[in-house]
């Protein structure tokens, strides 16, 4: 078997994997942990105050008020600080959220979803209005110096330190939201991961005993190659997967073909477990959602109402990465794509050609009517293919890439206006690929 050096991110891949995706990428999950703690919390400190860190920390000067009337009037300031903090942080959020989706993509909100520094602000912000309101409950104005819980004045006090701290750092990173160059990078460097490798091995015409069919209409968010092989064991044969990450399905579709029938031991819609069939594209899905957002914003860009070459251009770039990390799991025309840890099950349409050929197409459908554009793709195209014929790589690699650059080449040389244009755009062609050509 061939060494797999290449570090592998793969998509959400069983149907636990894809729930706990749903809920953790989301602004409520940990915002709801940090309320649900918050007056938990509150007590076992009380409880501590009580138990003598009061007493201590009076003892040691570490006294932060007066009185207990104006402990109630601190921790009152406290909590109406911070519902407006978390009033504040919500609003420019969404705003933020709104002004950089309409610019990139509105799909760039389920990867903005899932950031961590966010998350944790509000969560932050959350748990210390709740903690605050009840700390305002539990302090009696009218209470002895002796009496009052120190501790949680204290504790107020350090936590409301904590959060402006928190929330400048999380300001910035909203504001460098809609900084588009640094989206496009992050979402170029995770394109550029996963999500299995395979290698070549030859096509065979089978006989397949069972069939497995997807149970709803959806997207497929990925599949658990590990899970299945426990589940199928060694008495399976082949398995074929018919449906990839990314991949629409109608119900009752075919998600994976077995060359021995195993519906005696394992239940099929067990197997669906290891395919799950989700309501929409999603971050989840891995390499293949991330490849087609970015043309996606390129092609957002490039339209009449946003008007941004610089945007497609810096995608182009992304994309020209993004084909150059993935070069090694091209498959040629008369070999079947295998994964490369398991050799008996045949991965379709997961191969190079099945990961960039549709949206490096949509990218060319977008990017001829600005010859800028087409020409940074077109030179790209033939830097990738001088580095594949360097590596001493397939053929019908190189030739595939040369393809796409004809193909953008002739296509928006059609669509320009000006001779000009046209000229630079045969000649970026003629620059990279006339020398390969035949």
């Amino acid at each position: 078997m061939m060494a797999n050096t290449k570090t592998i991110t793969a998509p959400r891949l069983g149907r636990l994997d894809w729930w706990w995706h749903r809920v953790v990428a989301s602004y409520w999950s940990l915002p709801l942990l940090g309320v649900l703690a918050a007056a938990p919390a509150l007590i076992a400190l009380l409880a501590v105050d009580r138990a003598g860190l009061s007493e201590w920390m009076l003892d040691e000067g570490f006294d932060p008020v007066a009185t207990a009337d104006t402990a109630k009037d601190l921790v009152a300031v406290a909590v109406g600080v911070n519902a407006a903090f978390i009033t504040l942080y919500f609003s420019l959020t969404l705003l933020v959220l709104t002004v950089a989706s309409s610019n990139l993509g509105v799909r760039l909100v389920d990867r903005w979803l899932d950031k961590r520094l966010v998350r944790v602000s509000l969560s932050g912000l959350s748990f210390t209005l709740i903690f605050s309101l009840c700390a305002l409950a539990a302090i009696d104005a009218e209470a002895d110096k002796d009496d009052l819980p120190v501790a949680v004045v204290a504790a107020v006090l350090f936590l409301q330190a904590v959060n402006v701290t928190m929330l400048t750092v999380a300001l910035h990173d909203l504001g460098r939201t809609i900084f588009v160059d640094r989206s496009i990078h992050a979402l170029g460097r995770d394109a550029s991961a996963g999500p299995v490798s395979v290698v070549p091995g030859a096509c065979e015409t089978r006989d397949w005993a069972m069939r497995v069919s997807a149970p709803k209409e959806g997207y497929v968010e990925g599949n658990d190659l590990t899970l299945l092989r426990k589940w199928l064991g060694d008495g399976a044969g082949r398995v074929r997967i018919c449906a990839p990450p990314g991949q629409h399905v109608l119900a009752g579709e075919t998600l994976m073909q077995i060359e021995n029938d195993v519906s005696a031991r394992i239940a099929e819609a067990k197997l669906c477990h290891a395919m799950p069939v989700g309501d929409f594209r999603s971050d989840g899905q891995g390499a293949v959602f991330r490849i087609r957002l970015l043309v996606e914003i390129a092609a957002r860009a490039l339209s009449p109402a946003i008007n941004d070459f610089y945007t497609a251009l810096t995608c182009a770039d992304r994309l020209g990465a993004a084909i150059l990390a993935h070069r090694d799991n091209w498959v040629d025309d008369d070999c079947m794509p295998l994964f490369v840890d398991d050799r008996d099950f045949e991965l379709p349409g997961q191969d190079f050609r099945g990961l960039f050929e549709d949206p490096l197409n949509a990218f060319r459908q977008a990017a001829c009517q600005y010859p800028s554009v087409s020409i940074r793709m077109i030179d790209n195209y033939a830097r990738i293919s001088t580095i594949v014929c360097a590596k001493g790589q397939s053929g019908q690699f190189a030739d595939f890439l040369r393809d796409l650059a004809r193909q953008l080449s002739d296509h928006a040389a059609a669509t320009a206006t000006y001779d000009g244009d046209r000229h630079d755009i045969r000649e970026a062609f003629a620059r990279g690929f006339a020398h390969r050509e035949g």
